[in-house]
């Protein structure tokens, strides 16, 4: 089935999910991170199917509820119904899907509606990233949400605050930072302030991303996805897996650039990244 497999059972990547409720900057971080200038999804009132990112030819396809598969256009997703619609399989030739997929799940205000594509994705899902905004950060809504996740993601995913931009001044923004680091930290692996939107506008520039809090993101992914080992391929014999089978990221764009394994979303470039900390210990909330 093309519904929740990539091309290659064998290959399969570590699978992180992006949520929040809507609003939140989901799309305009799966721009940043996949190197792209705006998305065909644009942000509505209603909902909107999950959309399954995955390295490949670029193209797109419609997965209907009983499994079909319809090809989509590549500039305009806006006719597609959640109705009838399972997920939006889309490939493309970015740098962050060498070293896993991202999956766009749709955004929720509702804490009493029950999120029915969860109980399909998230088990599928190694990490997620979800989005609070600033003005509004880790509201009660957000919280009776993130309850509902595998706790199993919890010491693996990030809470990333965005909009941090939009606050008058630092000391407002640190108050924000410290405040839903009290609140949510023990239920996610970090906290981290982002403007997306300046990110995405100065992604050329290296001390822009350490400004905005992309470079930081970047770092969290690097760090994350070095944690994580690979599946062991479908019908393979079962045995342990050596340490060296961790998944590997993409590569430095140029030769002799060293050979740390890392993750360089596209027109995304950073500094050699510091030793990966400890794992943390799971922490019930």
């Amino acid at each position: 089935m093309t519904d929740d497999r990539p091309t290659d059972p064998g290959a399969r990547k570590p699978r992180v999910a992006l949520m929040g409720e809507f609003s939140a900057g989901k799309s305009t971080l799966a721009n940043l991170l996949l190197g792209q200038n705006s998305s065909p999804v644009q942000v509505t009132a209603t909902q909107l199917p999950p959309v399954w990112y995955q390295l490949g030819a670029p193209g797109a396809q419609r997965v209907g509820t009983d499994g079909s598969a319809t090809p989509l256009p590549a500039e305009d997703w806006t006719a597609v119904s959640p109705e009838d619609t399972r997920m939006i399989l889309a490939r493309l030739d970015a740098d962050i899907l060498q070293a896993c997929d991202l999956i766009d799940l749709p955004g929720t205000s509702d804490p009493n509606m029950a999120p029915d594509f969860w109980d399909a994705f998230l088990p599928k899902v190694d990490l997620a990233i979800w989005c609070t905004p600033a003005n509004q950060a880790w509201r009660q809504s957000e919280a009776a949400l993130w309850e509902q996740v595998p706790p199993q993601l919890w010491t693996k995913s990030l809470l990333l605050i965005t909009r941090i931009d939009k606050m008058q001044g630092e000391r407002d923004r640190a108050r924000v930072v410290a405040r839903v680091r009290s609140e949510a930290g023990a239920l996610f692996r970090d906290v981290l302030p982002i403007s997306l939107t300046g990110a995405l506008a100065g992604r050329d520039n290296d001390e822009v991303l350490e400004a905005t809090g992309a470079a930081a993101l970047v770092r969290f992914l690097c760090h994350a996805l070095e944690g994580l080992e690979p599946p062991a391929p479908v019908q393979a014999p079962r045995r342990a897996t050596p340490r060296s089978a961790t998944i590997r990221t993409a590569p430095p764009p140029s030769a002799g650039a060293g050979t740390e394994p890392r993750i360089v979303p596209r027109r995304i470039t950073r500094r050699k990244s510091p030793d990966a900390r400890p794992r943390p210990e799971h922490r019930q909330a």
